[in-house]
């Protein structure tokens, strides 16, 4: 018989979390090894059963997308996964026109104000 014995978890939603049960074949299908360093981690040490495309950036929350990462990977996957939302975010908005417009910086020509010698800010009018 091939394929699985069992069938695939799938959360019913995005904050479901995985169960233990999940997280024991997910070590056992990388053998130990983190996904990131390929480093075994070894009997008593900390690791996170992690998504391999995160949430955030389109990953599903199923079995075939979760990995183990070690502690010491951790903090740059979570970087990287910020990273490439960002970088997606600010292209979509940059292809959509969605770019916020920026503030005038204030007393410039383009703030519309203006201060007078005495103190008094008042609105700049065309022919200043």
């Amino acid at each position: 018989m091939t394929g699985r014995s069992v069938p695939e978890w799938i959360g019913a939603t995005p904050d479901t979390p995985v169960p233990p049960r999940v997280k024991d074949r997910v070590f056992l299908r990388f053998d130990g090894r983190c996904h990131n360093c390929t480093r075994k981690v070894r009997p008593g040490e900390p690791w996170t059963c992690e998504h391999l495309k995160a949430l955030i950036n389109g990953g599903e929350n199923r079995e075939n997308n979760l990995g183990i990462t070690c502690e010491n990977c951790l903090p740059q996957k979570n970087a990287a996964d910020v990273a490439e939302k960002s970088l997606v975010a600010r292209k979509r908005a940059k292809h959509l026109g969605l770019k916020k417009a920026k503030r005038p910086f204030p007393g410039s020509v383009a703030s519309g104000l203006k201060k007078k010698m005495n103190g008094e800010v008042v609105r700049r009018t065309t022919h200043d």
